[in-house]
Formats: C-alpha cells, structure tokens, sequence
C-alpha cells in the first residue's frame, strides 16, 4: 500500500508539473523593459517557484534509498500518563506524536517498565513501574518496531516479570534488545536490511538496581561493559568473516553485508544534570573508537548536548518521551530522526517534543513556534559547548555533520 501510495504521488506531482513548465516553454522567458531575455538567475527562480508550490501541495518527494530511523526517550505508563489514560482514553497521551513518527521507515524508544498482568516481585525499590498489556496498544499506534530493555526497571519485577514482558512485545511484533535470559541474548542485536542499508542496534545500562539483575548465566539486562561490549564486536566480526561460513551463507546479504551502521542505546548518566560526566565522556571514546555510528542516551530525563567524536555521534540523553513524571525538573525533550543511505549517515534531525507536565495532562506531541525555537536553542547551547553546532530551521534542529 506505502509502495501505491508513493507512486501515486510521483505520478500527480508530475502530471501536475507539466502544464506549467509546458505554458513556461510556450508563452518563453518573460522580457525585461529593455526587451532583453530576463537573466538565467531570474529563469532558475522562476522554477524554483513552481517547485515550491509543488512541495506545498504534495510535500517534498523523499529519496528512495533513504531510511529515516527514529529514536526516542524513555517510557512509561506510571502516574500522569496512567492519570491521563484514565480520563481521555489509552491513546490520549500519545495521539500528538503521530505524524512524527509516520515520517519515520523505523522507530525506536527505550521502553522503562516491565509489562506484567499483576504485580509478580517486590524487593524494597524506591520505585517500581508496572505497565499493563493494553498500554502498548498505544506502541502498536505509533508503529513502534523496537524497544530497549537495558534499563534500570526492566528487572523491577524479576525474571518472571522479563519473561512476560517479552511474550507481550512478541504477541505484538515488537522487537526488544537490552536484556534476556542470558548474557548472550541480553547482547544481541537487532539486525535490519532495506534499501541496501544495514543496520545493528544494540542496548546496555550502567544503572542497575544490583549486580544481580545484569544478565549472565541467569535473565537479566545488558551491563554497560566497554571492554566486553568491544571484545562481542570482535567476535561478531570474526564470525561474519569465517571461512568456515559455507557459500550459501556468504551470498545472503544479511550476514555479509557491505558497511554495516551500528547503533548503540545507553542507560546511563546522572538523572536531571544537563551535562554529561566525563566518566560518560570516556565510555563515549572508547566506544566510539570501537567502531559505533551513533549512541543514543536516556535515563537523566531531561535531554543533554550532543558531541561528535570522529565519525560517531552521541547524544547523551534525549530525555523522556512517554513518561508519568509531573516534578519540578522537568524539560522538555528530544525526538532524533537520522537519515541513512546505504548505511551512511546524511542527516540529523532534531524533534523538540513538549514535557513541562508539571500543571496539565500528559498529552505528548511536538513543540512549535516560538516555544520550539527556544529549546532547540538551549540544546544547541549545550551541544556547542561539546564542540558540536546544531542548526535550527523552524520547527526542527539539525546537527551540523562537517
């Protein structure tokens, strides 16, 4: 149907475009009061003009090869958004954030609470969330393909709790990374092919409630481990390169792709600071230096700068994005969109979303105007200070790649 849709576009922008280049050839280039051809500036302008009416009416014709993946903050169903569910409806507090993510081939979002039918473990937290299986219908809703568990509440209801939060998201094709019944499974990534892109997405947290809920011989999340997180991408290289893979295998694109675009999701850094700790900055190198694309921030909830390291981008947190909190510290927050083709990164694009929610209903959707403009201001404040300049156009930031 997207296919149809996409042509069927194609074809109006064209049918629509000939009759006014048809009547521009026709009728010629409009004389000045000199009776000279007006200049090939004037001419291009003329024709930018019909572009711009065009894209006004059918909006702007998307690269085919081109794969926009969104990333977004944590969530969680859990006193405002539970509040708000109640009063407007499961996919009130969601409902706003539509567009945005249709714009997107991918979605991505760090999913904070364990899905449970009732409550199945209890040892003392400060705070447990609890979500219910009808709460992701509102994932369903956004077309979310893929949550991270490499959190400090996806064990908040023990293994048991892990188990039947992965038999939800399976129930709804929603795949998870960041934590499983071992460390084996907590570590591997998801894998993703389209439009001669490849993508691996991986999830770790250095924010634990114990050593005990890292995954290892028993269920668990993903430690934030450099040297062993560098040490499984040395053995997945290996592994892609073996000759003892047969032929068979080495024709099949998934596992002996050309440049693959690695993605890292961390859970880490210190809750309501809007800087990052230079320990954070170190991992970032290292990690950077190991051979990442890009990795992606949460748990402060409030967004952090951005710093580009090499050819790595980090965005060291982007905030909340569905979640209950109504106090005194809160921002608002980030929705990054990147743009990828063939596996390499074009485009940065930085969607400022509302979450002062101290006073109102948690009714999530994107900032515009004025309000818009400001925090994107602030977030390119604190990216600069980390050597990284953001450009705002509108509504939207982009980051500056060169």
């Amino acid at each position: 149907m997207l296919f149809f849709r996409k042509h069927l576009f194609s074809s109006i922008r064209i049918l629509f475009c000939f009759p006014l280049l048809l009547t521009l050839y026709c009728t010629g280039i409009p004389e000045n009061s000199s009776g000279s051809e007006k200049p090939p500036e004037t001419q291009t302008s003329i024709v930018d003009k019909i572009e711009t009416q065009i894209e006004k009416l059918f909006g702007k014709e998307e690269d085919p090869e081109l794969v926009k993946v969104l990333l977004g903050g944590d969530v969680m169903f859990n006193w405002g958004i539970r509040d708000t569910i109640k009063s407007k409806g499961e996919l009130a507090p969601v409902k706003g954030l539509k567009s945005v993510f249709e714009s997107a081939d991918l979605r991505v979002l760090n999913l904070e609470t364990p899905v449970v039918s009732e409550k199945s473990w209890d040892h003392g937290k400060a705070y447990v969330f609890q979500a219910k299986e009808s709460d992701l219908e509102s994932m369903s809703f956004l077309g979310v393909d893929l949550v991270s568990l490499g959190n400090n509440h996806a064990m908040d209801h023990g293994p048991e709790g892990l188990e039947e939060t992965l038999k939800f998201l399976g129930e709804r094709k929603i795949a998870s990374i960041g934590a499983g019944k071992n460390l084996e499974s907590a570590f591997r990534p998801w894998i993703w092919e389209g439009k001669d892109t490849y993508l691996r997405i991986y999830s770790a947290t250095n924010v634990a409630e114990g050593r005990s809920h890292y995954a290892g011989q028993s269920p668990g999340v993903m430690p934030l481990d450099p040297e062993l997180i560098l040490k499984k991408f040395q053995i997945e290289k290996s592994q892609l390169n073996s000759p003892r893979i047969s032929k068979r295998d080495k024709k099949s694109k998934t596992n002996f792709p050309g440049k693959q675009f690695r993605i890292f999701s961390l859970h880490w850094g210190v809750e309501y600071s809007p800087f990052p700790t230079i320990e954070q900055r170190k991992i970032a190198k290292t990690l950077a230096e190991g051979g990442l694309d890009i990795i992606v921030g949460h748990h402060p909830h409030i967004p952090q700068g951005i710093e580009k390291i090499g050819n790595t981008i980090i965005f060291y947190s982007l905030g909340n994005l569905i979640f209950g909190s109504r106090n005194a510290y809160l921002n608002h927050n980030l929705i990054v969109i990147l743009h990828i083709k063939k596996s390499k990164l074009i485009n940065i694009e930085l969607v400022p979303i509302f979450g002062k929610f101290q006073n109102e209903d948690h009714l999530v959707r994107p900032l515009e105007g004025k309000e818009a403009e400001n925090f994107l201001k602030e977030v390119a404040v604190l990216s600069q200070d980390l050597g990284t300049k953001i450009r705002i156009e509108g509504d939207r930031g982009w980051v500056e790649l060169d």
